[in-house]
């Protein structure tokens, strides 16, 4: 892995304010997933947010087929919903959801379909208390974030323990603590969660950023100059 990614991965841990401690950072967790996952043969869903904006660029297909995403549609549970798909499939798959805790909490339901109707996988939680996605827009944007994070606590691993059959797992703050958790979602047959704290801040290497320009805020006017003369 070179370039940015190689550069990011290599402080696989940051201190962040809101943890009070080192934490993962996200590209860290996703190379980490990600390579976990090709060594089983698994499939992973993206989610909406900014998983899905740091985990195209560190996919790493080496099949077609491997991982899947909502591409942008802002459906957020996309990754928890589509973890069911492992119980309909006509061939059967281990599912892995990479979801962040807004995304998340739009679709906690799925914990339980999957559990009736036998799904076999897991959920891994990248906790960074905000909606990161927005917050690094209104960063770009304007210099400041507004409105996108809270001071409430949420405990998923005993909110996942709650529904009955689903195993309930700590990502830990290494990468070999959350490597030892996937292991174990692996070995239950059905339904896992796993909640890893990850790095939200200023560093660039929390991240691999962002391209483009998108049609909101501030950039709206000049994204649209981009636009004119443009053909499909």
């Amino acid at each position: 892995m070179g370039g940015v990614q190689g550069q990011t991965v290599r402080e696989p841990r940051l201190r962040d304010d809101v943890w009070q401690r080192e934490v993962l950072t996200q590209p860290a967790v996703l190379r980490t997933v990600g390579d976990w996952a090709r060594e089983r043969d698994a499939v992973t869903f993206f989610d909406a947010g900014d998983v899905q904006a740091n985990g195209f660029q560190a996919n790493e297909d080496d099949r077609l087929g491997r991982t899947f995403t909502e591409t942008g549609a802002s459906y957020m549970g996309f990754a928890t919903s589509a973890l069911l798909s492992s119980a309909l499939a006509d061939r059967s798959f281990y599912a892995v959801a990479m979801t962040g805790d807004g995304s998340f909490t739009m679709n906690p339901q799925a914990l339980i379909d999957g559990v009736q109707h036998g799904a076999r996988g897991v959920v891994v939680l990248l906790d960074n208390r905000r909606q990161g996605a927005i917050s690094s827009l209104q960063r770009a944007q304007y210099g400041t974030d507004y409105g996108t994070n809270d001071q409430v606590e949420v405990d998923y691993v005993a909110w996942a323990a709650a529904v009955g059959g689903v195993r309930a797992l700590h990502g830990g703050y290494t990468e070999d603590e959350l490597r030892a958790a996937l292991d174990q979602a692996y070995a239950h047959d059905g339904v896992a969660l796993i909640h890893v704290p990850v790095y939200f801040g200023e560093d660039p290497l929390g991240g691999f950023g962002s391209f483009g320009r998108w049609n909101v805020g501030s950039w709206v006017a000049s994204t649209q100059e981009l636009r004119k003369g443009m053909t499909i």
